[in-house]
């Protein structure tokens, strides 16, 4: 796996300090929700099989009512939306429409005069922001694309447009992409400057960051990093048309628009209501409950927004099929949502806290009352691993730290505690599902790492790394005795792998 330092530069050093606890809180009970439909929503989010939660947040009447953020994860650390991120672009756009620096009905093409490269068709003439915004492009999404290419804007241009521009939804990130280039073009800044002034400085968001194309465009469709307030923060400014404590950041035509249903977005009208068949508006998929919408992202990255409750919540963490998160909002939390505020229920509110001040990723399970003096002679010691698919070649493990040293000459070390988290900043960047030519590109500030390890027998080691303000992790189990590290990434359907190593 190729990895790279990360430049950290000086560009914005606000963004550095945390920033949280800005939207007032508030009791579920005193806002009209059962304390415990609260409580019955997070432990069947925590319950979930094959998923990390890293973050929740319920958010009515525009007071955060309850938070969990499980440990090492921390309400400061920031996370990758993945295609949430969108939903940013799309106001980005309404800003710039606001502005009057472009419109709905402005010819794609009209913005890049300099990367044509071949005739353009009449379909690819016609395009418009409009059919970007609504994933309509009429070109077929290529994934492939950005790991191949330099160039984004030129070599997606100049892809055939075979369908006729707002006619076919066919969801595809390099749309997203191209909105933030046109953003780029006509505010001859990035995208995600022009929204801190438009949006973040406003806003109070001081901490955001946002992955670049290999030359310098915000990439749009994913790699934003924001705090999960932010995201609460997001879903206020939805549910309020735009308005941000009185001030209107966003024409409210345009919002309301963006969440609506403007184009099938897969919407059968046939089969069983779902979140995925709903339809789709400016970059905001709409969902099951009525009248509700949502950012989305991979891997159960979800804001969603019910304007008939008031309600926002936001989920972030690490799930395959986010259905099951959003079932339990429709489930277990809309039930208990009243029209007017409940008798206090200290009893209920003490549990509740406790509950989410307690909340933990599982840690590592101690086995071993002892350890034997040939696991012991190995701490400390360089151990020479065979050629592998994650890159490793050298790993160095004690009581205390984690050393990994990387194929290409990267290096990392990790603190980790015996039974609960350290953290570390880190050089490099995690892994990632993305592989676009120069991906974690752009990003103004290091990763954190929390680590912890448990010994499960009197021979082997089990080493849990989380990138807390990220979304994967890693997983490595020592044996000493048969002289091999498993190692596996915490992506879903990620396969582990056996490396055999050697004694330096």
């Amino acid at each position: 796996m190729r990895r790279q330092i990360l430049i950290l530069l000086a560009l914005w050093p606000v963004l550095l300090a945390a920033q949280v606890g800005d939207l007032p809180r508030s009791a579920p009970a005193a806002e009209g929700i059962s304390t415990q439909a609260v409580i019955n929503m997070m432990d069947s989010l925590m319950a979930l099989p094959e998923c990390d939660i890293h973050h929740v947040m319920v958010v009515r009447h525009g007071k955060v009512v309850a938070e969990l953020h499980p440990a090492p994860f921390r309400a400061e650390d920031s996370h990758t939306l993945y295609s949430a991120s969108k939903t940013f672009t799309s106001l980005a756009v309404g800003c710039a429409i606001d502005e009057n620096l472009l419109r709905l009905d402005d010819r794609v093409m009209t913005f890049f005069p300099d990367k044509r490269t071949n005739r353009v068709s009449d379909n690819m003439a016609a395009m418009t922001v409009r059919d970007l915004l609504m994933m309509a492009s009429g070109v077929a999404p290529d994934w492939t694309m950005r790991n191949n290419s330099t160039d984004w804007v030129k070599d997606w241009l100049a892809k055939p447009v075979d369908a006729e521009p707002g006619t076919l939804f066919q969801y595809d990130s390099m749309c997203t992409f191209m909105l933030s280039a046109i953003v780029q073009r006509v505010t001859g800044q990035t995208m995600l400057e022009y929204l801190q002034k438009k949006l973040f400085e406003p806003m109070h968001i001081t901490v955001a960051d946002w992955e670049t194309s290999p030359d310098g465009i915000n990439t749009g469709g994913w790699g934003l990093r924001v705090q999960a307030e932010t995201m609460a923060k997001l879903g206020v400014l939805l549910l309020n048309e735009g308005k941000w404590n009185g001030e209107q950041l966003v024409s409210a035509d345009y919002v309301k628009a963006a969440c609506s249903r403007l184009i099938d977005g897969g919407a059968k009208e046939t089969v069983p209501a779902t979140d995925g068949n709903q339809g789709y508006g400016y970059q905001v998929w709409q969902s099951k409950w009525p009248g509700s919408y949502r950012a989305d992202g991979a891997m159960g990255q979800y804001t969603v927004v019910v304007p008939d409750a008031d309600l926002v919540v936001v989920i972030l963490g690490m799930k395959l099929y986010g259905h099951e998160e959003l079932a339990c909002i429709w489930n277990q939390l809309m039930p208990g949502i009243k029209n007017e505020p409940l008798k206090p229920e200290k009893k209920l509110q003490q549990r509740l806290e406790k509950l989410c001040a307690a909340a933990k990723l599982s840690l590592p399970r101690t086995a071993a009352k002892r350890i034997s003096s040939q696991a012991k002679g190995m701490l400390g010691r360089t151990l020479q691993l065979t050629h592998n698919r994650f890159g490793l070649k050298q790993i160095v493990v004690d009581d205390s730290h984690l050393h990994l040293a990387y194929d290409d000459g990267c290096e990392e070390t990790f603190a980790m505690g015996n039974g609960d988290w350290r953290y570390s900043t880190l050089n490099g960047y995690p892994y990632y599902s993305i592989n676009s030519i120069n991906r974690m590109q752009g990003f103004q500030h290091g990763f954190t790492a929390a680590a912890a390890y448990a010994w499960t027998s009197p021979v082997t080691l089990e080493v849990r790394v989380h990138y807390v303000d990220w979304i994967s992790g890693l997983v490595f189990d020592f044996d000493f005795d048969k002289r091999e590290v498993t190692v596996r990434d915490t992506y879903p359907n990620s396969k582990p792998v056996t490396i055999p190593f050697t004694i330096q």
